[in-house]
């Protein structure tokens, strides 16, 4: 049998609301907006429509405002101050939950040693992406799965070394550096030894503030136009990181993934298609643990959790490919891209 660590938490309290009722009341504000009905609302958050009123009632008080406004006929909507609550709420999940599962992880490899009979285990080292988490909950109960964030260059030092069964990285193909980014994975590859499996696929490009006019790479040059240069080979999400300077203010564009811009309501102009790659050695591929994981990524309830996520496609998952073969396609697409120019 295997424990699911999981947390719960709040950040909004005050001294008329305790933190257990402010966690109900960013549940009920989002229904509200989501249905705009108040008894839909109430419903949806698991609270009588009564507790809804006495909650709405005891937030007025406790801000000096209200967070919902009801209006005959025209149902309910969150108001200034309520959006503001759910856009700070979003705000403070992107920033944690990185530090979260990095936690979670620790603790389900805590409580995984002191289980019996123990599901099957990989350890997985790669750099962050949000189609990871779902991997890991479809293999939830059939294959326990360690993740580990780290950039492209340590994960597959950790495979080099031994550290991790197996190593996650993307490349772009069309990016400034994408050519020589592949070349610099491709010295840790040797065919001979190591076998590629395709993960996913994602849509990489600019992040940019709504009505910033921002609609390539080229008005990135124009006068007062700010722009947050994510680190690249970082352990975190920096495409939340990038979307969330940008969404505060802090930023007018970033590259980022078109689902972090659309989990922040900011505008996306699209660049590039990047392919996400897990790497083991080549023999271990016949593994029973292994044959188990190309089977998850090859499955229809994959298929449908990436299928979800704005962006991402997952028509390849699961694809066996030669590290020359993947990482030379760079190079390939430059050179169609030429003959192409001189026709």
């Amino acid at each position: 049998m295997a424990l699911q660590v999981d947390f719960a938490f709040t950040w909004l309290a005050a001294e008329r609301l305790s933190a257990a009722h402010a966690a109900t009341l960013l549940r009920l504000v989002a229904e509200v907006r989501a249905s705009g009905s108040l008894r839909q609302a109430a419903r949806a958050a698991g609270v009588s429509y009564r507790h809804a009123w006495g909650l709405l009632g005891e937030a007025s008080e406790a801000f000096g405002a209200p967070v919902v406004t009801l209006e005959r006929g025209r149902g309910a909507r969150p108001t200034r101050l309520g959006e503001k609550l759910l856009w700070a709420d979003g705000l403070v999940r992107t920033a944690l939950d990185p530090e979260f599962t990095r936690l979670r992880q620790k603790i389900d490899a805590a409580l995984a040693h002191a289980l019996p009979h123990r599901i099957p285990r990989l350890v997985l080292h790669a750099s962050h992406d949000l189609a990871l988490q779902a991997l890991v909950e479809v293999c939830s109960g059939s294959l326990d799965i360690e993740l580990v964030f780290r950039g492209a260059d340590d994960s597959l030092a950790a495979l080099a070394s031994g550290r991790c069964d197996l190593a996650g990285f993307h490349v772009a193909d069309a990016l400034p550096r994408a050519a020589a980014a592949a070349a610099a994975l491709g010295r840790w590859l040797d065919p001979r030894k190591h076998q590629l499996v395709r993960f996913v696929t994602r849509e990489q490009g600019l992040i940019a503030r709504p009505n910033s006019h921002i609609r390539s790479v080229h008005d990135l040059t124009r006068a007062g136009v700010r722009f947050i240069n994510r680190q690249s080979g970082g352990a975190g999400h920096e495409g939340e990181s990038v979307a969330a300077a940008v969404a505060a203010g802090r930023a007018d564009a970033g590259f980022g993934l078109r689902a972090d811009a659309l989990r922040f309501k900011l505008d996306f102009v699209p660049l590039a298609r990047e392919r996400y790659f897990l790497v083991c050695r080549r023999g271990r591929l016949r593994e029973p643990t292994l044959q188990r994981l190309l089977g998850v990524l090859q499955g229809v309830d994959f298929s449908r959790r990436i299928a979800a996520l704005p962006g991402y496609d997952a028509t390849h998952s699961g694809r066996r490919e030669k590290p020359d073969e993947a990482l030379n396609w760079v190079e390939r697409a430059r050179r169609r891209s030429g003959r192409r120019a001189r026709r």
